[in-house]
């Protein structure tokens, strides 16, 4: 028994110190599908579907009480931030709804991603706050296909939440969907185009060896110069029709 005692603890204490993301994972399942709006493809959300259900409610809660002095991983700090911030993002579009895109929110002094959605250790915290002082402090670059900024060419949401200890598939996945799709790639004769998300953060790609080697990388059959990252960007609400 002592010994069936201390292998629990051993295991215990080798779990991963994040949130438990069942909540999370079941409201995904219910309220996120795959389809089609204007033309591109997308996992469109039912925000009002998020809005009414109390288990929104309590994975707000569970965000904002998790003591971020438990995260003691790299991957743990990037999970936990990510689905915070796609989740925060979801608040941010409920509290502001109707909309017709998450840049109504706002005014020209402060606009969506400078109010303050989260207060933790780390301080008073923003969208900006969250994406460009922690994650992505952290030399991730595969993150840009991770957030969502609830627009139609945005990378899609993730229909299941970002774990630890299966952070690097789950980003992998996440990069090799946005670059098969119209809105991060297109091909146009020996170069080609892609999202604006490689121009707006195109020095986070330097450790890969620029944009055009990180591109090759997940789609290697492709025979490309450059990369010229003018895509249209549709800023529209990614909600359900």
């Amino acid at each position: 028994m002592l010994r069936l005692i201390l292998l629990w603890m051993l295991a215990s204490c080798c779990i991963a110190a994040e949130p438990e993301w069942t909540l999370y994972n079941e409201l995904l399942d219910d309220y996120v599908s795959a389809g089609n709006k204007e033309g591109l493809s997308a996992n469109l959300l039912d925000y009002q579907g998020f809005a009414s259900d109390s288990r929104f409610s309590e994975l707000l809660t569970q965000i904002r009480l998790f003591d971020i002095s438990e995260l003691e991983s790299r991957e743990e700090t990037l999970a936990y931030y990510i689905n915070a911030y796609n989740i925060l993002t979801i608040e941010l579009i409920i509290a502001n709804w109707p909309l017709d895109s998450i840049r109504d929110i706002g005014n020209f002094f402060r606009g969506p991603w400078d109010i303050v959605v989260l207060e933790n250790a780390a301080g008073r915290l923003s969208l900006d706050d969250i994406e460009h002082n922690i994650i992505r402090q952290l030399g991730e670059p595969r993150i840009h296909f991770a957030v969502n900024c609830a627009s139609l060419s945005c990378p899609d949401l993730r229909t299941e939440a970002y774990q630890a200890d299966k952070l690097d598939a789950q980003l992998d996945e996440q990069t090799r969907i946005f670059l098969s799709q119209q809105k991060g790639l297109q091909v146009r004769g020996p170069d080609i185009r892609v999202s604006r998300i490689f121009d707006w953060y195109g020095d986070d790609f330097s450790a890969s060896g620029g944009v055009e080697n990180f591109i090759r990388q997940y789609r290697p059959e492709l025979v490309f110069v450059e990369a010229d990252a003018n895509l249209p960007y549709n800023w529209d609400l990614n909600s359900r029709p």
